[in-house]
C-alpha cells in the first residue's frame, strides 16, 4: 500500500487488495484553497469528510469513482470503510473514516477541529495507520493533535493540514505538532509504502510527508 500527500488534508492510498488494484481518495479541495491538485487525478473511491471546498470537492478526480459523502459502512472492490459522523443519522456533520485493505486498518480524521468522541473512537480503536490533521485553525491545532494520537495509538502516525507555501489558510507549521509529540522514530519522504509485515510491533512511527 502506497499513501500519498496532496496538501489540506487530501490524501491518496493506492492499495492492491485481494481482486485488482484500487485507488482512495480522500478530502478534495478546490484552487480557492491556494493549492491545486494535479488534473490527472482519478479515485475508484472518493470520501470527503465535510461539505466545502477544502474537503469535499468530490467532482476534482477524472472519472465514475464511487463517492462517500454521508455516514455508513461501504465496501468498495475489495475495500471496507465505515464512515461515522458525531451524531447517529448526521450528514453535514464531520465525520471520520476507518479504512480496511490489505490487512491494515487506517484511521482517517479529515478536518476535524475537536477531541473524537466515543462513536467515533469505536472504528478507530486498534487502527495501524493513523492520518490526523495539525495545523490549527479549523482542523486540530498540534496539542490537540498530539492528544489524540496519544489516545488512539497507532502505529504510524501521519500528520496533515498544516502550513504550507501558497496555502491562503492560517495554520501552523508541521514543525509546531513535531515538537508537541517530542523524540518518536521518524520516517520523512514524499511517499509511505508499507506492507502488514512492516508495521512498527514495540514503538509508534511518524511519517512526514511533503506535497506530491
Amino acid at each position: 500500500m502506497t499513501i500519498t500527500y496532496y496538501g489540506n488534508s487530501c490524501v491518496v492510498i493506492h492499495a492492491k487488495p485481494s481482486i485488482g488494484e484500487v485507488t482512495v481518495v480522500l478530502d478534495l479541495y478546490d484552487n480557492s484553497t491556494g493549492l491545486r491538485l494535479p488534473r490527472t487525478l482519478t479515485a475508484d473511491v472518493v470520501f470527503a469528510s465535510q461539505p466545502g471546498p477544502v474537503h469535499g470537492n468530490v467532482a476534482a478526480v477524472q472519472g465514475t469513482p464511487f463517492v462517500i459523502e454521508r455516514p455508513g459502512e461501504y465496501e468498495v472492490k475489495g475495500v471496507s470503510l465505515d464512515a461515522r459522523a458525531a451524531s447517529p443519522n448526521g450528514t453535514g456533520d464531520q465525520k471520520v473514516l476507518r479504512v480496511f485493505v490489505e490487512n491494515m486498518t487506517i484511521g482517517f480524521l479529515g478536518g476535524l477541529n475537536r477531541a473524537l468522541i466515543d462513536r467515533e473512537l469505536e472504528i478507530l480503536e486498534g487502527v495501524d495507520i493513523l492520518i490526523l490533521p495539525v495545523g490549527g485553525g479549523d482542523v486540530m491545532d498540534p496539542v490537540l493533535a498530539a492528544e489524540t494520537m496519544r489516545t488512539v495509538e497507532p502505529r504510524v502516525v501521519i500528520p496533515v493540514h498544516f502550513e504550507e507555501s501558497g496555502l491562503k489558510a492560517n495554520l501552523k507549521p508541521l514543525k509546531a505538532f513535531v515538537k508537541e509529540v517530542g523524540s518518536m522514530r521518524t520516517e520523512e519522504g514524499n511517499k509511505f509504502k508499507i506492507q502488514e509485515s512492516k508495521l512498527p510491533q514495540d514503538d509508534m512511527l511518524l511519517v512526514l510527508l511533503s506535497r506530491a
